[in-house]
């Protein structure tokens, strides 16, 4: 009997199986995966190129030994359409490889600010970032207007050596090397990232003399090449919450003579400069309004202003926004269920770039979900009332990408059921911190992307939000990014984002008595 291995294709968050004897080819199609093979499968056009990051594989065929060359090879990079697997193998696609790309979040709210820069050279430009877990989103900036010059996304690196923080923490500490190599890489994205746009903008990267990154604590820390072993454990202490300047010669940013990057403070170990640049774009720390300003991803972080006072707080919201955990989970790329409604006694769905569905993205499950508790086809505990009650077909094998049916299980429904919970529990304990029920609220701002794309009647339905009008959500896109700009184009904002962390609470949600039992609560349904 033939050997049956797990695959998984990275950073789309795609998994799937191989046959001993198949390829990773065969293995991607089989997945729905959209690898580039103009030759069919013959090693010929050379654009199925992946790079291996864990597992075993077949030794390089004499194709791939004169396609790629020793250096390649030497790195682990292969032709899908040659190596066959020899154990459950993890992947690194690059984007180049993919007939698609993946939908990447650098839109945000429009802010205009007064321009006051760091660098005041003549014709300078400025490099903003927005470091996430699983995505990046680059700015280029003309530092003398404040203008966008170009604008540019790229999914993290990192993906390939973890899919969250605590992943990338465990492998930084494994490894001697591993804290250099996550740094390394993403570098080496950032850099392509920066080309690409002084390219757009016809613009010299040695003309980029001024960088502003902001990220999560263990973005923040791995960036700067700062230990992150502590803030994989208890107490869960950064090695530093004061801003940093650094040259960025010493990072390996590829900027002009004498550029500096700015890294704006973190709070905690889990909250960290993004959020404040989050804070800072949406100017919810000074609002006279109670509110919450929430940025959902692997990790969420949540502030409430009331009475005067900012407090924030971290979720572990875990992956299956992004896809992860969840049986046909992937990233939002074109192939995946997006958006989801019941109607007429079935499950309507639609599809990025309405292809036939390959698998589902973040806003496709929750979707998925608040449908099954529409249609009654789920208890109030999470267990699928239809189907064979652990799974149920969401789209028949004739019209899926997959030759076959396309299911959602009770294991989805339990991801989807840990995560709105987390995210609940950590707005009901601010609230009840502050002396306030969500009726209190007067706005609810959303940033990150997949609090872009989600559906606030689903994020609602399941219990992920309040029961609030709609009128007072606001989808702000990506608000660390805007920040980010606004710390590049002004000094004063730099200023205003250390003021924030300066002044701002912070909430251990583990360490509440509440916790427990409201997420135990939270865990259900309303059906």
């Amino acid at each position: 009997m033939p050997e049956t291995f797990r695959i998984d294709f990275e950073p789309l968050g795609r998994r799937g199986e191989a046959h001993s004897g198949h390829t990773l080819l065969d293995a991607a199609q089989a997945a729905g995966v959209g690898l580039a093979s103009v030759c069919g499968g013959a090693g010929t056009c050379e654009e199925c190129r992946v790079r291996l990051a864990a597992g075993k594989l077949t030794p390089p065929t004499l194709v791939e030994q004169a396609a790629l060359g020793e250096a390649d090879l030497a790195v682990g990079i292969r032709l899908a359409c040659q190596a066959e697997p020899l154990s459950d193998v993890k992947l690194d696609i690059p984007p180049e490889s993919l007939t698609s790309a993946q939908r990447l979040q650098v839109e945000g709210l429009e802010t205009h600010i007064a321009v006051k820069p760091a660098v005041l050279t003549p014709g300078a430009y400025g490099l903003a970032v927005d470091i996430g877990t699983t995505k990046l989103a680059a700015y280029l900036v003309q530092l003398e207007t404040g203008a966008t010059a170009a604008k540019a996304g790229a999914m993290n690196p990192q993906i390939a050596f973890g899919e969250d923080v605590i992943s990338r923490i465990a492998y930084a500490g494994r490894d001697p090397d591993g804290a250099k190599k996550l740094q390394k890489v993403l570098m080496e994205t950032l850099n392509k990232l920066l080309t690409e746009m002084c390219a757009e903008a016809h613009v010299s990267p040695n003309s980029v003399l001024d960088a502003v990154l902001v990220g999560n604590t263990t973005m923040h820390h791995l960036f700067a090449g700062l230990p992150v072993e502590q803030l994989g454990h208890a107490p869960f202490t950064p090695a530093i919450t004061q801003p940093l300047t650094i040259p960025a010669s010493e990072l390996g940013l590829n900027l002009g003579p004498g550029a500096k990057a700015y890294l704006p403070p973190v709070i905690a170990g889990y909250v960290g400069s993004d959020h404040i640049a989050v804070l800072l774009a949406t100017e919810a720390w000074k609002s006279p309004r109670n509110l919450i300003a929430m940025d959902i991803g692997t990790n969420t972080e949540i502030s409430l202003a009331a009475n005067g006072k900012v407090t924030c707080c971290s979720c572990a919201s875990g992956p299956a926004f992004e896809g992860a955990h969840i049986r046909e989970g992937m990233r939002a790329a074109p192939g995946a269920i997006e958006r989801a409604r019941w109607s007429d006694g079935k499950i309507l769905w639609q599809s990025i770039e309405n292809l036939p569905p390959v698998g589902i993205c973040g806003s496709g499950i929750l979707d998925v979900v608040a449908a099954l508790q529409d249609g009654g086809l789920v208890k109030p505990t999470g267990v699928l009332k239809t189907g064979s009650g652990s799974e149920l077909v969401l789209v028949a094998a004739a019209q899926t990408g997959l030759s076959r049916d396309l299911v959602i299980t009770r294991k989805d429904v339990h991801e989807i059921q840990l995560a709105k919970s987390a995210i609940r529990v950590g707005v009901e304990i601010l609230l009840q911190n502050a002396r306030l029920t969500y009726a209190d609220l007067d706005e609810f701002i959303v940033a990150g992307a997949f609090g872009t794309y989600l559906d606030l009647r689903s994020a609602v339905r399941t219990g992920m939000f309040p029961p609030l009008p709609m009128d007072r959500f606001r989808q702000v896109g990506n608000a660390a990014g805007v920040g980010a700009k606004q710390m590049l184009e002004s000094v004063d904002k730099r200023r205003e984002a250390e003021m924030i962390a300066g002044q701002i609470g912070y909430v251990e949600l583990t360490s509440q008595a509440a916790f427990t039992p409201l997420f135990m609560e939270h865990l259900c349904f309303e059906i």
